[in-house]
């Protein structure tokens, strides 16, 4: 590369950098950069064409249609109601063990992400029913927030995940084979946390230690009179003005249809894909196509209010499918830029060339992007990143699924760190008694269990390359 190619960039970087801090959209800050670095490399004239051509040929993919369907898959689903079933049944299952509830949020995370595929929503939803149930039984808020951000980070991994599909779209990956590459990945997560919740209740994390013993006498006994050690009984309340302790709420034939339901959309979708009956693309639409007749379904004693639910479905499918369209669109253009200053294909030459460790490159990547997302949402930290990386991890030969699934655990990390840290926000103002100080504070366990499943993803990578090949075939 030429010192005048090298300048180029590095202007084009201070721009980008320049509307980031400046807080200005990052499709726009993408798009700009992308933009007058092709005017100060090439010229306006293929400035022009590039700026023409390239909105049409970045998101002008059948492959991407995926998108739209499982947002929609997601947002209908949500809409009728199925949070709070899977909840209920997920309550019903583990709630009897030391940190019930907590791992019960855990286990309603991962299975509304499997319709979802958005962490916030996850977050919103799920965080709505279950704080409330875990502070009624002694947890304390900002602990109760912390399970439910963790638990939220769940729904960028565990198919159908949108992040994975615009990985995909960025690298050339099969999206097939990542949606099959983080369904181990996400239960090994889900474990990591519950262990973590079983071990910090034990300690008194969650809850003062007498109400959590209180309140966990309560639920083991599941309605049979305890002694509380304020004196009063745990089914019934104290005498001396100490909490009431709530009975368990029963499962309703209502909470295991929407259960049923639940399993049934993942089920088409990963069931469908490893068949070979459907494409990816395709069994998203089926998907969405059942999640509207389960909002149907579910509205039927309701029918006057099923209009507005659809109409505001839509709506938000609209604006958050337009949020990402624009962010493929702006990182198009400044994905072409730097094809043009040939700066990934130089990069990856050099660290070849200086024959470093893939490990070690992983690490470093990884270690930016839990930075970056310290700062950027998930989708921004992709569109930078990727078209500079993942030249660099392609010609090392290493797994482009493996390595995606490694890049979206990086990235969870930073939906619970601050400054940004998306969950916690959104659950810190889901409920009085949270700040999200407290929150940061109580949700550093988890990132431990976070940083501790990347390892394990690490040292065996079968546990992310196993269920696409036996789906698919090996690479």
């Amino acid at each position: 590369m030429s010192v005048a190619v090298i300048a180029v960039v590095i202007i084009a970087v201070v721009i980008l950098l320049a509307f980031v801090l400046f807080e200005q959209p990052i499709w726009l800050a993408l798009g700009a950069s992308g933009g007058i670095g092709l005017i100060m490399l090439s010229g306006t004239g293929i400035a022009t064409d590039t700026l023409g051509s390239v909105p049409f040929t970045t998101v002008a993919s059948y492959s991407l249609v995926i998108i739209p369907m499982f947002i929609l898959m997601g947002i209908v689903a949500a809409k009728a109601g199925v949070a709070e079933d899977v909840f209920a049944v997920a309550e019903k299952l583990v709630g009897r063990l030391p940190g019930g509830l907590g791992i019960a949020t855990i286990l309603a995370c991962g299975g509304f992400a499997a319709v979802t595929g958005s962490s916030v929503a996850t977050v919103a939803t799920v965080g709505r029913i279950a704080i409330k149930q875990m502070t009624r039984h002694g947890y304390r808020a900002n602990a109760a927030g912390a399970l439910v951000a963790a638990g939220g980070t769940l729904g960028v991994l565990i198919p159908p995940s949108v992040i994975l599909v615009v990985y995909a779209a960025l690298t050339g990956e099969s999206i097939g084979r990542l949606l099959m590459g983080g369904f181990i990945p996400g239960a090994v997560t889900m474990l990591a946390y519950s262990t973590a919740t079983v071990i910090l209740y034990k300690r008194g994390f969650f809850a003062e230690p007498a109400l959590a013993r209180t309140n966990e006498k309560a639920l083991v006994g599941a309605g049979a009179p305890t002694t509380g050690t304020a004196g009063g009984t745990a089914t019934g309340g104290s005498d001396d003005g100490g909490p009431r302790i709530p009975a368990r709420q029963p499962v309703t034939k209502r909470n295991m249809i929407g259960a049923v339901y639940t399993a049934g959309l993942m089920i088409i979708v990963m069931g469908g894909m490893y068949s070979g009956l459907f494409t990816a693309t395709e069994s998203g639409a089926v998907a969405a196509f059942i999640a509207v007749v389960m909002l149907f379904i579910r509205y039927r004693d309701r029918w006057r209010e099923l209009p507005g639910a659809f109409k505001e479905s839509l709506f938000d499918t609209t604006s958050l499918n337009s949020m990402i369209f624009a962010l493929l669109i702006g990182g198009g253009v400044f994905a072409y830029f730097l094809v043009r200053t040939g700066l990934p294909s130089e990069m990856a030459r050099a660290i070849v060339d200086a024959n470093l460790s893939p490990t070690l490159i992983i690490c470093v990547t990884l270690a930016v992007m839990v930075v970056l997302g310290c700062f950027l949402d998930s989708f921004s930290i992709l569109v930078i990143t990727i078209p500079l990386v993942y030249p660099v991890i392609d010609a090392m030969g290493v797994d482009g699924v493996w390595f995606g699934i490694l890049v979206v655990k990086a990235i969870e990390i930073g939906l619970i760190t601050p400054p940004v840290g998306l969950n916690v926000f959104v659950v810190a103002g889901s409920m009085k008694g949270m700040t999200p100080e407290g929150v940061f504070r109580a949700v550093v366990p988890f990132i431990v269990a976070e940083f501790a499943t990347i390892i394990v993803l690490m040292a065996v990578p079968d546990l992310v390359t196993w269920l696409p090949d036996l789906a698919f075939g090996p690479e």
